[in-house]
């Protein structure tokens, strides 16, 4: 493969590494992460309201989430590889955020959160986070899909 065919994977793999600095931090931060901040929200929400699990089980899922994060962004950065695989858990990943943000809309925050801001907020993340960088996966996929003789 030639460096300018591997371009749009570089990109999307620098795109992922801004992001994998965002979720470092955001998991590093002191005294715990903001909930409303954390671009994976809806993971603790299902953890800790369908499963009742507790934060023994909640930071490392969601340091895992994270280490996940950088090792894709390592393979799509460097390499230009395992696109599906990204694409795949990060719709696995983004799943749990999609359905806190429908919770949110239609219960107007209920037992979650106080309100709207927080779904635009939410909402943000989830564009930046999973809905962007999922479209440029799968435009990837497809892009290379049709190169193929």
């Amino acid at each position: 493969m030639r460096a300018s065919e591997s371009r749009p994977e570089h990109l999307l793999g620098g795109y992922l590494f801004v992001l994998c600095l965002y979720q470092i931090a955001i998991y590093r931060w002191p005294g715990g992460p903001p909930f409303i901040l954390d671009p994976r929200a809806g993971i603790p929400v299902l953890l800790i309201n369908h499963f009742s699990f507790d934060n023994k089980v909640l930071y490392p899922v969601e340091w895992i989430s994270a280490t996940w994060l950088v090792a894709m962004t390592a393979m799509i950065f460097f390499r230009g590889k395992f696109l599906r695989t990204y694409l795949i858990s990060e719709i696995l990943l983004a799943a749990p955020t999609a359905y806190y943000i429908a919770v949110l809309a239609i219960r107007h925050g209920g037992d979650f959160a106080p309100g709207f801001k927080d779904l635009v907020l939410t909402v943000f993340l989830f564009l930046f986070f999973s809905l962007i960088p999922g479209a440029w996966a799968a435009s990837r996929i497809l892009a290379r899909k049709k190169a193929r003789p």
